[in-house]
């Protein structure tokens, strides 16, 4: 899927209504009440419902979705999803309400709900296996001094990695003040990470809580640094309340390309079907 052949394959709303069915029912209709397989199409709305043949419960097609109570047309919906789908350069809402002809503000929505979709996909997918843990900070350039600057705000790289240590799928997640001693992720920081984002029958787990160790990954870092040159040069800067959903995104990209799946495609499905 690419932005020249977009048109061809979503040449009307119809298009996208079909694929979205496809994505959230794979298999046909399910009743959410009850699972029966047919139902009646009510045509009364932009949106068809769906009236369950045996418990008469209506549902949308973009209920349970990031579609659930938008104005905005699916192919705007699709468009936005390709255009965040892109590897080398995602989107901002400046240049979404350019592309799609919308507001700022509802692209801007529109950009805040899928990266919503995309964080807690992300949340059902723990590190497995060979884990690595490495500490980084987003912000202003290195000090030399001990102390964290107010500008600079700390995460950990976390990925799981192959017996050579190649990093297969990679989670990068902000690090609270509180964990934080200067510099350096204290022992809390990283009890915090592994609860919440490393299987706990992970075999093998490495963490390095300092950025300057000499035992760092740097191939976790080289790619922190990938991921911090598309923030800069794609978004001019971003508050810290932010930012997570941002890492989200990129770490994101990143695992469905290095799974060889098509961004397009996950992110579809993470938004409107199959999680």
């Amino acid at each position: 899927m690419t932005l020249d052949n977009f048109d061809e394959v979503f040449p009307s709303e119809r298009a996208c209504f079909d694929f979205v069915f496809s994505l959230k029912w794979p298999d046909g209709f399910r009743c959410p009440r009850c699972g029966h397989p047919h139902a009646y199409t009510v045509c009364s709305r932009r949106i068809p419902l769906f009236e369950c043949r045996s418990c008469r419960h209506q549902t949308s097609l973009t209920a349970g979705t990031i579609l659930e109570g938008s104005r905005t047309d699916l192919r705007k919906w699709l468009r936005a999803l390709l255009l965040v789908s892109r590897t080398e350069e995602g989107t901002n809402a400046v240049q979404l309400s350019r592309e799609i002809g919308v507001t700022y503000k509802t692209a801007w929505l529109m950009l805040h709900k899928i990266r919503r979709a995309i964080s807690a996909s992300d949340a059902r997918e723990p590190l497995a296996g060979i884990v690595q843990v490495q500490a980084a900070v987003h912000g202003r350039p290195h000090n030399p001094t001990t102390s964290l600057h107010q500008q600079e705000s700390p995460l950990l790289v976390g990925a799981s990695t192959d017996a050579g240590g190649e990093p297969f799928y990679v989670k990068m997640k902000l690090v609270s003040l509180k964990h934080m001693s200067g510099k350096l992720v204290t022992r809390s920081g990283t009890k915090a990470f592994t609860d919440d984002h490393v299987k706990a029958d992970a075999h093998d787990l490495h963490i390095v809580a300092g950025r300057f160790s000499s035992h760092r990954f740097k191939s976790l870092l080289s790619l922190f640094n990938e991921t911090r040159n598309w923030l800069n040069a794609t978004f001019h800067g971003l508050e810290r309340k932010y930012l997570q959903s941002y890492l989200d995104e990129f770490c994101f990209r990143w695992n469905a390309v290095r799974s060889g799946c098509e961004v397009f495609e996950r992110l579809s499905r993470v938004c409107f079907g199959l999680r």
